[in-house]
Formats: C-alpha cells, sequence, structure tokens
C-alpha cells in the first residue's frame, strides 16, 4: 500500500477520534455516582462528565418523576439526593427516606417514621424555625459486615442508619432533645468513619452543636458547641445560638472539617451579650478526630442583623504568587465572599476590618468589621431604581450596612434575610469559578434596650419586614473567577436566591422559587435550558440542590421540585410540590 495513502488515513482516523473524545469519555463512563450532599469531601458539587453539554442539554427530556406525597405547606423540598450504585436516595420535609431506581425513578423501599406507631412526635410538637425541611442522607459504603447504608438526622435530632439496599433500621441515636427547640434538617457529612451532624435552631435561645458520631455503630465520639464561654457576656453563651446547620466540607489530608455557623441568640438584639460572640457566624475548621478548633473566622462580629454563615463550605485550589494554595470559600448573609487558606483561615483575598457605625451604644456593637476584596455578587449598597420613598412605611429611614438595629426603624441591605443564605454552592476545577445564589432583599429592622428576647417562642429581639412596600427585590446567580476574585458573570432573576447549584461539565443548573430550573454555560451564563416545574404534577419552588450521575453510561441530571417556606410566605409565587424530576437526554 502507498505510505502516503497510509499516513492520510491514519490522520483522519487520529482526526475522528478527537473530534469524537468528548462523547466518548461519556460513553466509557458507565458508572458516576454522587455519594455525598456536595458530590465529594470538598463539596465542589461538581461532576466531570460532557454527555449532556452545551450543545444539547436544550434537548433534556424528562426521564422519571417521583412525588414523595408530602403536600405540607409547612414543609420545604431542599434535598440534594444521593446516588450509588444504581439507587437514588432522597428526603423530604417530613423526615421520609426513599430508595428509587436511578434510570427509572421505581421506588424499591421507603421508611417513614412519622407513619410509624411511636417511633417519632407529631410535626406539631417539633419547633423548627424556618420550615420543615430535611437535606438529604450520606452514603456509607462499608458498614463492617459489607453492606452499605444511608444514615440521616431527623427533625426529632435521632440520628438513623439505614440498610442501604433495605432500608430496615440498623441504629438510631439521639443527639439532642427536640423540645430544647433544636432540629437536624441538615445533610451529614462522612469522613474516617465518623459521620457529622448538627442542630438548627438559632432563633430559640437555645446552643449549637457539631455532634461526631461512630458510622457503624452510631455512638457519640465528640460534641463541639458552637457558642462558648469568654466572649459572651455573662452566661449569655448557654443559649447563644450559632447553629451549624449546612454541610461541612472535609479536607482528609489536613484530619480538618469546615463549618459555617449562624447567628447569636438573641437575634438582632446585643444588649446581654457583650463582645464578639465566638463561634457565632464564622468559619470553624474542626479536627475530625477530637472536635477541637484548629481555626475560625469570624465573618461578622457580634451579629446585629441575622448575618448568617451557613452557606456550604467549598475546598479548591487557589495559584497565587507561583504557589498553589489549598483554599476554602465561603460567602456569608452579610454579602461577603471570603477566600481563606484552609490550613489556617488567613485570607488569600485581603480582608479589611473596616469602621462601621457603633451607635446605639447599648447594643455593643463591634467598631469594625471584616470587608472582603473578593469583588461580591451580592448588593452591599441600595440598588438604584429599587427603592420608591414615597411607598416606603412612614417613619423608616435608609441606613448603610452594619448600622445597629434601634428605636428609630431602619432599612438596610442586606437585610436579615440577603445576601447568600444557608444553600451549596459549586466549584469547577475546569473553569476555576465558584458558583453560587444570593439575594437582594432590603430589611426594616427595629428594636430597643429592654426589648423582650422572645416572642411567640422566637427570640429575635427585634421585629423586621422582609417585604417592604416600596422596595423591588430581586435575586443573583453567578460565577466569581477565584484565580483573580473578581465576577466572571452574573444572572438577575425576579426572585431573591434560595437555589444550590450543580456544575455538571461545562454546565451550570440552579433553580427559582417560581420553579423554573435552569442550565447555563459554566464558563459565560448564557442560558442554554429552562424547564417550568410548575407544569409536572405536583411540581413546586426549584429551591432543592441538582446533582448528576452516570447509570448504564446515561447521564441524568435530578433536582427536587418542593419550594421553600419563608419564600413561599414573602416572594410568591412558590407552589408547594413533592415532585423529584430527573432529566436525560432522548
Amino acid at each position: 500500500m502507498n505510505k502516503h495513502f497510509t499516513c492520510i488515513g491514519t490522520l483522519i482516523l487520529l482526526l475522528a477520534l478527537c473530534l469524537l473524545a468528548p462523547t466518548r469519555l461519556a460513553l466509557a463512563q458507565t458508572s458516576l455516582d454522587w455519594p455525598f450532599y456536595g458530590g465529594d469531601l470538598a463539596n465542589t458539587r461538581y461532576q466531570n462528565v460532557d454527555q449532556i453539554n452545551p450543545s444539547n442539554v436544550a434537548n433534556l427530556k424528562v426521564a422519571w418523576i417521583f412525588h414523595t406525597g408530602v403536600l405540607d405547606p409547612k414543609a420545604e423540598l431542599e434535598v440534594s439526593p444521593i446516588e450509588v450504585n444504581g439507587t437514588v436516595y432522597i428526603t423530604d420535609g417530613h423526615d421520609d427516606v426513599f430508595a428509587v431506581d436511578a434510570v427509572t425513578g421505581s421506588q424499591k423501599w421507603a421508611y417513614m417514621p412519622i407513619t410509624i406507631a411511636g417511633e417519632m412526635p407529631p410535626l406539631t410538637a417539633i419547633s423548627v424555625c424556618c420550615g420543615r425541611n430535611n437535606r438529604g442522607v450520606v452514603f456509607v459504603p462499608d458498614m463492617g459486615s459489607g453492606a452499605g447504608a444511608v444514615i440521616y438526622g431527623r427533625l426529632d435530632d435521632v440520628v438513623v442508619a439505614l440498610d442501604a439496599a433495605t432500608g430496615a433500621v440498623l441504629w438510631k441515636t439521639t443527639v439532642a432533645n427536640f423540645q430544647d427547640r433544636v432540629a437536624i434538617n441538615m445533610a451529614p457529612q462522612l469522613a474516617k468513619g465518623l459521620v457529622f451532624v448538627a442542630t438548627a435552631g438559632g432563633e430559640f435561645l437555645t446552643r449549637g452543636e457539631v455532634v461526631a458520631l461512630e458510622a457503624s455503630t452510631g455512638k457519640i465520639v465528640w460534641r463541639f458547641f458552637t457558642s462558648q464561654k469568654g466572649t459572651w457576656g455573662g452566661d449569655s453563651w448557654k443559649k447563644g445560638g450559632s447553629m451549624a446547620w449546612q454541610n461541612p466540607s472535609v479536607d482528609l489530608d489536613l484530619g480538618l472539617l469546615y463549618t459555617g455557623t449562624g447567628n447569636p441568640s438573641p437575634d438582632i438584639n446585643g444588649v446581654r451579650r457583650i463582645g464578639d460572640n465566638l463561634y457565632s457566624a464564622s468559619v470553624v475548621a474542626l479536627d475530625l478526630a477530637t472536635g477541637h478548633v484548629g481555626w475560625f473566622f469570624q465573618e461578622t462580629h457580634h451579629d446585629l442583623w441575622d448575618y448568617d454563615s451557613t452557606m456550604t463550605t467549598v475546598l479548591f485550589p487557589v495559584e497565587k504568587n507561583g504557589q498553589s494554595i489549598p483554599a476554602l470559600g465561603h460567602c456569608s448573609k452579610n454579602g461577603n465572599y471570603y477566600i481563606l487558606d484552609r490550613r489556617n483561615g488567613q485570607p488569600v483575598y485581603p480582608v479589611t476590618e473596616t469602621p462601621v457605625p457603633t451607635k446605639p451604644a447599648w447594643q455593643h456593637p463591634s467598631p469594625t468589621q471584616p470587608v472582603s476584596s473578593v469583588e461580591p455578587l451580592t448588593p452591599l449598597t441600595f440598588v438604584p431604581g429599587t427603592i420608591d420613598k414615597s411607598l416606603l412605611p412612614k417613619g423608616v429611614a435608609l441606613a448603610p450596612q452594619y448600622t445597629p438595629p434601634q428605636q428609630q426603624e431602619l432599612l438596610m441591605v442586606p437585610g436579615d434575610d440577603g445576601g447568600c443564605e444557608g444553600i451549596a454552592q459549586a466549584y469547577s476545577p475546569r473553569t476555576k469559578f465558584v458558583y453560587y445564589g444570593t439575594r437582594y432583599e432590603p430589611t426594616t429592622f427595629h428594636t430597643s434596650p429592654n426589648n423582650p428576647p422572645c416572642s411567640g417562642g422566637v427570640c429575635l429581639g427585634s421585629t423586621f419586614e422582609e417585604v417592604i412596600p416600596g422596595v423591588t427585590d430581586f435575586g443573583v446567580f453567578g460565577a466569581t473567577d477565584t484565580t483573580t476574585g473578581k465576577v466572571a458573570w452574573k444572572i438577575n432573576v425576579p426572585q431573591p436566591a434560595k437555589s444550590g447549584m450543580l456544575v455538571a461539565g461545562d454546565l451550570v443548573f440552579f433553580g427559582e422559587g417560581n420553579g423554573m430550573f435552569h442550565a447555563v454555560n459554566a464558563n459565560t451564563g448564557a442560558m442554554l435550558f429552562t424547564f417550568d416545574g410548575t407544569t409536572v404534577k405536583n411540581g413546586g419552588g426549584a429551591q432543592a440542590a441538582p446533582v448528576a450521575y452516570v447509570v448504564n453510561g446515561k447521564e441524568f441530571i435530578v433536582n427536587g421540585f418542593g419550594g421553600n417556606l419563608p419564600d413561599r410566605l414573602n416572594f410568591p409565587p412558590n407552589p408547594v410540590g413533592d415532585a423529584v424530576v430527573a432529566f436525560t437526554l432522548p
């Protein structure tokens, strides 16, 4: 054969293989699981798969729909499903756990504790601040006998291990007393044979804690209390809130678990809790084996604005000055995005302690607050055209961020529900962008030095309103380049954002409270796909945390459509729903 033609044929073959490389890669990945809430221990919510990509995502079709059966207007569906070995595990706002086939959506088993006599108190007896909610399970591949398990925490503070194949209860451990008005609604984390859970309830004059249990037995190994004596006035630390109610990340090499914490209690009013109130409104690194503090970074000192720091933490490398720094990214409800060295908590991008208003003095405000040089997605000042002063309630005055709440009713941004809520961000190693949603939601604050700490069982120490006549609220989804600290792209949406993010190859997925579920180009933010979740039976708000997995060579995207209680009340439409929807290519 002519060598010339042989070479041409070889080149053509190589070219064809190169053009088919993404498809071949996707087909070669016959199985890609999603075993953790965040996809991995770093909480990146990233799946390295390209079968569904910018060129074909518009062709996505519904593969299956699973209905949890919970259409409770006081419940939410913010679950991040777990997928392992062809089974998807789903939780709902009534603490039900379902195992369904990952390809067909058919139910394999269900564990529904409130339907079992004596298993769980009635939901009406359990105090939850912001909706009946359960964000998911964690998968344990080996329980000693070779069988896998799924573990989750319930609203009554019971942690349960279920056989992954049958749903049979393997062990149960009570970690707190629900009558103290604390609840578990986070998805647990798993590392080095330990399962980590934490409590919610920072609005109820209680004390937050992170608890580590043996995955194999449920035995409690250690507890870390998130409010501690020394930086609180008197004994206010004993009921200091500071709940750590979102999924933490883990660095196995450093042996550290990274969690964000919530507002100190009583919320808004600091008259009794003099000091910085550690470890509230912070990122805290805990030793995996002991629960001892490795380091902490407080994002809001002596928080007076409900500036929770409960968004998930995410781990990624940052190249700076020729070195690769193991970093952690986190956004607070104060609207700042912080990128820290996860070895020691030192800022990778500068953070400046900035002077802020300090009157009235009876609030004991901090004289400075840590302002990050990372460009925020969150608007930190009033956006022109969003405030109509003629429609504002009488007597309301506009004030800059960090003005202490007082007798004069003040309108501020970010508000108590503004900035980054306790949702799930994502990171792509391809773009080196972090992706998250945030809220432009100015709030009015009003309090006094003798304001009662509790009202109707909720201990806010203040009155505030989140829906203000004359104020136009909106949400923002976008990407920040971790190599520069600058916003790469952003998209405004009509409702304040409260959806988790997913990166699958070159695509980013997220949802809105009105039921819209989107896919955009991860590099540019260009909108490529939108699905209206309200068009399916019992489809609700799309404020869950989507996931991606591959089974039998086929990629699936899964999201819950059930909505969020506070946004249902404040920013409709946010319909009640019970639908978990899987998408794939036809």
